[in-house]
C-alpha cells in the first residue's frame, strides 16, 4: 500500500528540479496507515521511485547524470602589442601594390576585421596622402558581393592587406609623386607602424580590408 506521504514526497522531489521553492506550501495531510496494515510492510519515498516491500530493499532509480558543455569564448581584438607588421611588394600593368602583413606575436588569439590605416610619407616623413578604402581595386581582395571578413589569429597566424597606386600618369600629367614610406596601422588598433616600401600617386591611393593569409586576397 502506497501512502499519500510517499506520493507528495515524490512530487516534492520531481518537482524540485524544475521549481525549488514549488513544495514548500502543500495544504495536503498524511493519512495515518490502516490497522490491518502486514505486519513488517515499509513504504519508501525516493527520488524517481516507491516501492512497498516485506522484507526486499527498495528499488531506487539510478542517478541523474548531467553533462555541461563548455563554450569557448570569442576572441578578442587584437592589440597594438600583438601585431606585427611587414610589407611584400606586388605590381602588374602601371599598377604598384604592397601587400600588408600583420601576424600575431603573441600567445593569445585575437582577431582582425576591416581595413587598417595607412597614409603614405613624404621624404620628409610628414603623411602626404591617405589610403582611400575600397573593398576592392585594380586587385580584387574579395568575391563580388563580399564584405570585410573577421580573421582569427591563433598565435603566430596571419592576416594581410593589399594598398595599390598606379605610377602611369593622368589626365595630361607628364609625372606624379612617389612615396618613399607608408604609417600604417592595423585595424582596430591605435599604434602605427613604419613600412618602408614605396607606393606612385598618379591616382588616389586604395586600401583593401584584411583577409586571412599573406597574399591580400581570398580570390582564386
Amino acid at each position: 500500500m502506497r501512502t499519500t506521504v510517499g506520493r507528495i514526497g515524490i512530487g516534492c522531489v520531481l518537482a524540485g528540479t524544475v521549481v525549488l521553492g514549488g513544495c514548500g506550501h502543500s495544504t495536503a495531510k498524511a493519512t495515518r496507515p490502516s490497522a490491518s496494515k502486514p505486519s513488517g510492510s515499509t513504504t519508501t519515498a525516493s527520488a524517481g521511485a516507491t516501492s512497498t516491500s516485506t522484507g526486499t530493499p527498495a528499488t531506487t532509480a539510478p542517478p541523474v547524470s548531467v553533462t555541461v558543455t563548455s563554450v569557448p569564448a570569442t576572441a578578442r581584438g587584437c592589440t597594438s602589442a600583438q601585431i606585427a607588421t611587414t610589407a611584400s611588394d606586388d605590381s602588374g600593368m602601371g599598377h604598384i601594390g604592397v601587400v600588408l602583413i600583420f601576424r600575431n606575436s603573441s600567445a593569445q588569439t585575437c582577431r582582425l576585421e576591416g581595413y587598417p590605416g595607412a597614409a603614405a610619407l613624404d621624404a620628409a616623413g610628414h603623411q602626404d596622402v591617405q589610403a582611400t578604402r575600397t573593398l576592392n581595386g585594380y586587385w580584387r581582395a574579395l568575391p563580388p558581393g563580399e564584405g570585410p571578413p573577421t580573421v582569427t589569429l591563433v598565435p603566430g597566424g596571419t592576416a594581410s592587406a593589399f594598398i595599390e597606386g598606379t605610377d602611369v600618369p593622368v589626365n595630361g600629367a607628364t609625372s606624379c609623386p612617389t612615396y618613399p614610406n607608408l604609417l600604417v596601422t592595423p585595424p582596430n588598433t591605435t599604434v602605427s607602424v613604419l613600412v618602408a616600401k614605396s607606393m606612385p600617386g598618379c591616382t588616389p591611393i586604395q586600401i583593401h580590408p584584411v583577409v586571412p593569409g599573406i597574399t591580400g586576397t581570398i580570390v582564386h
